[in-house]
């Protein structure tokens, strides 16, 4: 009888796409004004401070336009509609569905927003296919930080070489395989397949 591994899910850009250059292409015609929205909003501390729950929304665009305002009118519009970007990642989606099918226990470890968070969770049943989910906002601490993957495994009691975490990034892999999680390098969804066949089989 095969020993049950716990697949762990990052969100962004595994499960959701997350792309603010694209975003902010489709808003604005003028590519530097894009480009710098894009450094002044999504590469901020306060979107950082966002992921971790210290500060809303409303409280980020105050102080980004404050400290820009030549861009206050581009912030702004920026955060009105940047829900709009996180849409499903429809065959990862399938993958976790599959994986749920076949009895394996799922979970999400993500640095993601309140207000971000509450939208897609209220927006795609397929969150119901977890166990259990670690949001850095609910948390106050952000991947690749030891005390998140530390309030995964003591949360839902999980031992660590049981569980497999799937990210895009290195750093937050590289963290969680201090405690002894496998990761998957997350690449493109044929990748993904094959490497959850390999060390789930």
């Amino acid at each position: 009888m095969r020993k049950l591994q716990n697949v762990v899910f990052d969100l962004g850009n595994v499960l959701l796409m997350f792309n603010p250059g694209e975003y902010l292409a489709g808003l604005f015609d003028d590519a530097e004004l894009a480009g710098r929205l894009q450094r002044a909003v999504f590469c901020s501390p306060e979107w950082y401070m966002l992921d971790r729950g210290v500060i809303t929304q409303e409280e980020a665009v105050w102080r980004l336009t404050r400290q820009h305002p030549d861009l206050a009118s581009g912030i702004t519009q920026t955060f009105a509609d940047w829900f709009s970007m996180l849409k499903p990642i429809s065959a990862n989606v399938e993958v976790v569905r599959s994986l749920k099918k076949s009895g394996y226990p799922l979970y999400v470890l993500s640095n993601f927003h309140k207000a971000a968070f509450e939208y897609v969770y209220g927006k795609y049943e397929w969150f119901n296919l977890f166990d259990g989910l670690i949001i850095s906002y609910q948390h106050q601490t952000l991947k690749p930080e030891p005390a998140i993957y530390q309030t995964l495994l003591a949360v839902y009691a999980l031992i660590p070489e049981d569980c497999v975490f799937i990210d895009d990034s290195l750093a937050n892999l590289a963290a969680a395989s201090e405690f002894g999680i496998k990761g998957i390098h997350y690449q493109s969804t044929d990748q993904l397949r094959l490497e959850l066949n390999y060390i789930l089989k």
